[in-house]
């Protein structure tokens, strides 16, 4: 109970936040400062998703996302105990020769260095999980009871700015938005560990989104994942497609409470040279063709999706390697998002990460 106590005073810090600078399209962006922290917005997070091959042709999907979040609270020097960042951390590891997925979660304030993230650089952490620019090479690591993943990635690939040059509105309004970038297909190897059971990855294909803006709604009453879309919207799907013919697709359609206006769709196309087409909205179609309702949490998510991009001839049929990739968010009163690894077919084949956030609100 008194770890209980502790998180919501934590949690309740973020949300009287004072505003020092909001997204617009004329971000002048500087790599790799700007893989690092900008704690001018109170909001940040740094996504890695990806698709994992064994030296014996085992296949495994895993997700590593770190939070940062501001508190109204000014770091003293004296006063380690006073925090000015929450730090949130999920990993997640999906096993498809086992059916398996297992997922772990964090919470640590930035005091003692418990978790942080450089400024000036890639380097962010949570407790001993962390990912590091080292040179052209991203580090990734992260370890639990049971699983070590250690990776390493060819960090000098193309960075694509999502939107109009990384300022990527998220509703019809344009009242919510963010500044947004990423490197779609981070290659690597690595070597994972299960139980007594270790596995040389020899091809890692790794999603890298960094994401940073301000939340807009500043209520405890309202599910914290819907800050960043804005009032009137309950969630979103996002789909991050990376195709066998190695050009990679994100798509997100960010679900609208009101049936009149409808969703709110945004995509980015790109290639391995970093050549990218933004996609207008009315080019993207999402329909759900099946459903998967989770027995512990009882939320009924879409769980197979026909996702097409008219103007670029896509028409591909999404569907889990595993059901149940749900993410309970222990630290967080108990909400949930699923999060996992998928397979493409149809006219361009492959693989993908999707997310679902916000069908707790609406059952």
């Amino acid at each position: 109970m008194n770890q209980l106590k502790h998180i919501i005073f934590l949690v309740s810090l973020t949300l009287a936040l004072s505003i020092n600078s909001e997204p617009s399209g004329h971000y002048k962006w500087d790599f790799p400062t700007d893989h690092g922290a900008h704690q001018e917005f109170n909001t940040e997070w740094w996504y890695f998703t990806g698709h994992l091959t064994s030296a014996t042709k085992e296949n495994y999907g895993f997700e590593l996302t770190f939070f940062r979040v501001a508190t109204s609270a000014k770091k003293l020097d004296s006063n380690e105990w006073i925090p000015s960042q929450v730090y949130l951390a999920h990993f997640a590891l999906t096993d498809d020769n086992t059916q398996k997925f297992d997922f772990f979660d964090r919470l640590n304030r930035d005091s003692f260095q418990m978790a942080g993230a450089e400024l000036n650089t890639l380097h962010v952490w949570n407790g001993d999980w962390r990912v590091t620019l080292a040179k052209e090479t991203i580090e990734i690591f992260a370890q639990t009871s049971s699983i070590q993943l250690q990776l390493q990635l060819d960090g000098s690939l193309p960075i694509i700015l999502q939107g109009e040059n990384g300022y990527s509105k998220k509703n019809h309004e344009g009242s919510q938005s963010s500044y947004y970038y990423s490197m779609p297909k981070l290659t690597g190897v690595g070597k994972l560990q299960v139980g007594n059971k270790v596995a040389n990855i020899t091809s890692a294909n790794v999603w890298f989104d960094h994401e940073f803006f301000n939340s807009e709604i500043n209520s405890q009453n309202v599910n914290p994942f819907q800050q960043s879309v804005g009032k009137g919207y309950t969630g979103w799907d996002w789909f991050a497609l990376q195709l066998d013919d190695g050009n990679n697709l994100m798509v997100a359609q960010v679900r609208s409470g009101n049936k009149t206006k409808g969703h709110y769709y945004f995509g980015t196309w790109s290639d391995q040279s970093g050549n990218k087409k933004q996609i207008d909205q009315s080019m993207i179609k999402v329909v759900v063709s099946d459903n998967w309702k989770s027995k512990e949490s009882k939320i009924n998510y879409p769980s197979k999706w026909n996702i097409k991009v008219l103007d670029l001839g896509i028409d591909v049929i999404v569907t889990p390697s595993v059901s149940n990739q749900e993410l309970n968010l222990h630290h967080l009163n108990q909400l949930s998002y699923w999060e996992g690894r998928c397979f493409v077919n149809g006219s361009h084949s492959g693989f993908a990460y999707v997310e679902l956030v916000g069908y707790e609100e609406h059952q």
